[in-house]
């Protein structure tokens, strides 16, 4: 990525930490990451190095999502990304999705083919049917995919709560955990 192609809202300090360590390269390993210092009112006074290991989980995740996900959506490729929503925030899930269906910020059309349990992502103010698929294993073993659209759903129907009675299988079977349990 050049500089003329960074996104214009990323923080200046960000900005120039990438340009200088991006110099040539075409990826970057973070060994530290920049944490803002604030005084007592409130004011960046400062940035502070921060060894890359002591973020969370989910932040790690993030960065390194973020070099594919800018380099799809700048050729108009397509990513497939494994438990997308695992470490992630649901709210930076979300988000990560919206980049992808909005016409604003995805000019190339690149594609976002994702696997998730988040359930909050079923929703038609963020797919349209045809966009949601189902996996569900069959009674040999056998994974079975099929879309949301074969369904008839109403169009106030929340995708989610019908998801989560059964109506469109690819639920797992759970058993009676009671029984596990030794209880009776």
């Amino acid at each position: 990525m050049t500089p003329d192609r960074l996104p214009d809202n990323i923080p200046e300090f960000v900005r120039k930490e990438f340009l200088k360590n991006a110099a040539g390269k075409k990826f970057v390993a973070m060994k530290n990451a920049l944490h803002p210092r604030f005084d007592k009112n409130g004011e960046q006074f400062d940035l502070q190095p921060l060894e890359f290991a002591q973020e969370s989980e989910g932040t790690k995740k993030f960065f390194f999502l973020s070099g594919p996900i800018l380099d799809t959506i700048s050729n108009g490729d397509i990513l497939l990304v494994d438990e997308m929503d695992a470490r992630l925030h649901p709210l930076l899930t979300r988000e990560l999705v919206r980049i992808f269906n909005s016409k604003k910020t995805n000019l190339k059309n690149a594609q976002l083919i994702f696997v998730t349990h988040d359930t909050n992502l079923l929703s038609a103010k963020i797919f349209r049917r045809d966009q949601i698929w189902f996996t569900e294993r069959n009674r040999i073993g056998a994974t079975d995919l099929y879309s949301l659209i074969e369904y008839k759903v109403r169009n106030d129907a929340s995708f989610e709560a019908d998801y989560i009675k059964g109506r469109y299988g690819a639920i797992p079977y759970l058993g009676n955990f009671s029984q596990l349990l030794g209880e009776d």
